[in-house]
Parts: structure tokens; sequence; C-alpha cells
């Protein structure tokens, strides 16, 4: 009777592996503040069971974080274990202390030589002040002042010459030359990334980065590339690099005003120049985005003209260079460096301070004034209006609340009313590509800024009136005084 029953143990339910796989995908972010926790992550999804390993361990090993040499030679040990994970690695991030004798920024090239045939994106981002302050150095060890980089280093880079995304963060090169060649043995690269990059001595210009005349005669320097991000950089340095590179700069990232690194160490008695703040695009025929990154003006008039010589010679790169772009393809971004530099009416200000500039640079001169003197003239039926902009402006990275949507609509449209008005102003208020950085007055509602002006202009109002009204008292007393003497007798 007891065997006619139903077990008593019940069937767990199973979700398919294929369920699970997909969450273990969405497990990675590649963020810089959030890797680490996602590779912790995946490292205990490969130990659930048998079943998760294989596709934990894929997207696992798709990144490989490196701190120190000691973990690049534990994961060499590892590759020798198991070769085939070296397939599985696209990005390679070297992060830590990279200005030491025994930097993974230089041991990496001979200790995973031709191990990581498919990596695609390398990442040498040196500790930030921060993380050095978290992770101090072992007693006795110090910085040196730059990469210990030795004389067969650019040639063990032909083994990485298949990548296509490199970043340097915080990295410092014994000579501008040094970088230059480390560039020019990379000449698949598509995207760059150069986040304050310094050097200690700027040097010759280096044979690598020479124009060529021909194409055929000799390489040219990052023949390929599309992406260059170049973020305070010295102007020297920026102005070569720039001027290295052929037509194929597809987008390039700027910030305004551009604040280098550190001062280079140079010969006394070699006298040196100034450099100029702008940068001439007029090689780059076929620069669709322009992304110009704000932040504080400390010298208003020095960085706005910078801003407007570096959009005309834009402008004019498709004169000089037959370039074939039309308005519509191109576009400026602007954004800021960083959200928590500003509040947000010191944002509007600073937007509406650019805002004659940058149309002025975009906008054409002759096709504005005529279409002034249309409208002031009333004769605008034989004339039609003609749109004068060049490009269109994309205002973005404002990362705000929703409620703020419209405030920012109608401020930004006020700081670009021709760009603006010819529907070439686009904004995205709610989008942000680093969701961590905030306002300074985030928490603000619109309604309590609204009553903070509010209560500025009673204020104002208030001591105005009280000004005023001394004035006032002052001039009657000297009335009464003078009619005193008048009356008095003599």
């Amino acid at each position: 009777m007891s065997d006619a029953l139903p077990s008593q143990v019940e069937a767990k339910p199973q979700l398919p592996i294929e369920v699970c796989e997909r969450v273990i995908e969405a497990v990675y972010n590649d963020y810089y503040h959030f890797v680490s926790t996602s590779l912790a992550t995946l490292s205990s999804c490969a130990l659930v069971c048998r079943a998760w390993r294989p596709r934990a361990q894929k997207v696992l090993f798709e990144y490989v974080l490196l701190r120190d040499k000691d973990a690049l030679y534990r994961f060499a040990e590892l590759l020798d274990a198991s070769p085939e994970l070296g397939s599985y690695v696209h990005t390679l991030a070297l992060r830590g202390y990279l200005h030491v004798p025994y930097s993974p920024a230089v041991l990496f090239l001979a200790a995973l030589r031709g191990r990581l045939t498919n990596l695609a994106k390398l990442y040498i981002n040196s500790f930030d002040d921060a993380e050095k302050a978290a992770n101090p150095l072992p007693e006795g060890e110090k910085e040196l002042p730059f990469l210990p980089i030795y004389q067969y280093f650019p040639s063990l880079l032909m083994s990485i010459s298949h990548i296509r995304r490199l970043d340097f963060v915080d990295v410092r090169f014994p000579s501008f030359g040094d970088l230059a060649r480390f560039l020019n043995a990379l000449p698949n690269l598509k995207d760059l990334y150069c986040y304050r990059i310094s050097w200690a001595v700027l040097g010759l210009d280096p044979v690598c980065m020479a124009k060529r005349s021909s194409h055929k005669s000799r390489k040219m320097f990052l023949p390929n590339l599309e992406f260059l991000t170049c973020v305070d950089l010295d102007e020297r340095g920026r102005q070569r690099l720039l001027s290295a590179l052929g037509p194929s700069l597809r987008a390039l990232w700027i910030k305004f005003p551009n604040e280098p690194a550190s001062v280079r160490t140079e010969h006394h008695c070699v006298e040196q120049k100034a450099p100029s703040l702008a940068l001439s695009l007029r090689s780059f025929p076929y620069l669709e985005s322009l992304v110009c990154l704000i932040a504080p003006f400390l010298q208003p008039n020095q960085t706005l003209e910078s801003l407007r010589d570096t959009l005309v010679s834009w402008m004019a790169s498709s004169d000089d260079i037959g370039g074939d772009l039309s308005p519509s393809q191109r576009y400026i971004h602007l954004a800021p460096a960083s959200r928590s530099l500003f509040k947000r009416e010191d944002y509007v200000a600073l937007l509406r301070t650019i805002g004659p500039v940058v149309e002025a640079a975009l906008c054409k001169r002759e096709a504005a004034e005529g279409d002034l003197q249309d409208q002031t003239s009333g004769d605008t039926d034989d004339h039609p209006e003609t749109d004068p902009s060049q490009a269109r402006l994309l205002v973005a990275d404002l990362g705000d609340r929703l409620e703020w949507e419209d405030w920012w609509r109608e401020a930004v449209s006020e700081c670009f009313p021709m760009l603006s008005r010819w529907k070439r102003l686009y904004l995205y208020p709610t989008h942000a590509y680093f969701p961590t950085h905030k306002w300074q007055d985030h928490n603000l509602t619109p309604q309590e800024y609204a009553d903070r002006l509010q209560a500025m202009a009673e204020a104002r109002r208030h001591r105005k009136q009280k000004i005023m009204n001394k004035f006032k008292f002052i001039a009657t007393r000297g009335v009464l005084v003078r009619r005193r003497q008048k009356w008095k007798p003599s």
C-alpha cells in the first residue's frame, strides 16, 4: 500500500542552461569602476557547477585585468597550462603602478608574446591619486619618473600589431619619440584614447610621424585611425600627433580648456615659443564628429579664442581638401567634462558665453547677413531664407532628472538662438555617459530653483530700495539744512 503512494520528495524546477548563460553574460561590465566587481562575480559563477563553468570562463577571460608583475606571471603560467584560454582574451587591462622597475606595461609583451591571438583592446591605466592612497607601494619602493622602456620594446610591439583600440591614462614616457614609436608599431589602430599623457623630454619631430607626399613610397603613421581622444595633453605634443594623421579620422574628442598633466623637462638653452592653444583640423575633410568637453574657463578670452579658431579650421577643412560631408553629416558635441564641476546655472552661463562663438564659426556669415537684411526690409518673398548652418550642434551628457528636461531645453535654446531657429540644435537632458557624475545642485528641484531665483530677485530689489531711500533721506536732510541756514537771522 505504501508503495503505491507518491514520493514525498518534490521535484525542484530547473532553469534551462541557456537562461543561466544569459544571466552570466549580463554580469560582465567593463566600465572602469565596475570591472573588478564583475570579474570577481564571474569567478564565483565559474565555480558553481560544471554546466556554468564553460560560459562563465569564456566571459571571464574576455577582459583580463592585471595590476602588477606577480599577477602577470601567474596569468602567463595559467596560459602555459591551458593555452586555449588565450584565445578568449579580447581586452587586456594593465592597471596599477606602471612607473616602477618591473612595470607590467613593459613586461607583458615578453611574458605573453604570441599567446593573445584575438586581442583587440589594450588599456594601460596608471593609478590615480585616490587609488595610490588605497594601494600604497611596499616600503622602500619608489616610482620612476617615467615608463622603463628598453631598447627592444618597440620591436616586441609587433606581436600585438593587430589590436584595434589603445587607451593611455596617466602614463609618462621618457620622450615624445617613445610615444610615437609605440603608436607607429600598431598600424591597425582604429581607436586611440590619450588622457593626461606626458613625457620628460619633447625632443625633435620623430621620423615615423613625418607626413608622406606619396602613400606608396613609405608607410604612413596610423593610417587606419578613425577615433581619437586627446584630453589634457601637452599642447606641442597634441599638435604633433594631429599633424601626423591622415584623412581617415572620423571623430575627435578634445577638451576646453586643455590642462596638461605635468610640465616637461627641457634643455634650458633651447628657447621655446608658447604653443598655440587652437588645433588645426584642416587636414581632416571627413571628420564627422567633434566632441568638446567643457570645464570651467579659468582664462575665458584665451579659451574662447582657441575654441573659435579650432571650429573655423574644421569648417574650412572641406574646402581645402575636397571633403564631401554635408551639414547634416557634421556634428559638434558640447558636453561637460564632469557635471560635478558645475551647478546647473553655472553651466548654462558658460554655454551662453560659448554660444556666439560657436554660431559664428558654424554659420555662414553671408547667408546670415542676407537673411537679416531681408527681414529688416520686409522683402522675403523674392529672397527665400537659406539655412546658414554648416554643422549640427548636440548638447549632450547633461544627465539630469526628467523633471528638469523643459528647463534645460528652454535655457540651452536661448544660448544658441540661430541654430535653434534652423532646427540644428539637439539636446539630450536626461542621457548620461557617466551616471556617477552629478551636478553640484543635483538634489534641487525646478520649483526650488525658481523659488531661489525669486528670493534672490526680491533681495536685490530690497537692497536697491534701501539704497534709494538712503539717498532720498540724505537729499531731504540737505534741503532742510539749507532752509534753516536761510531762515537763521543774521
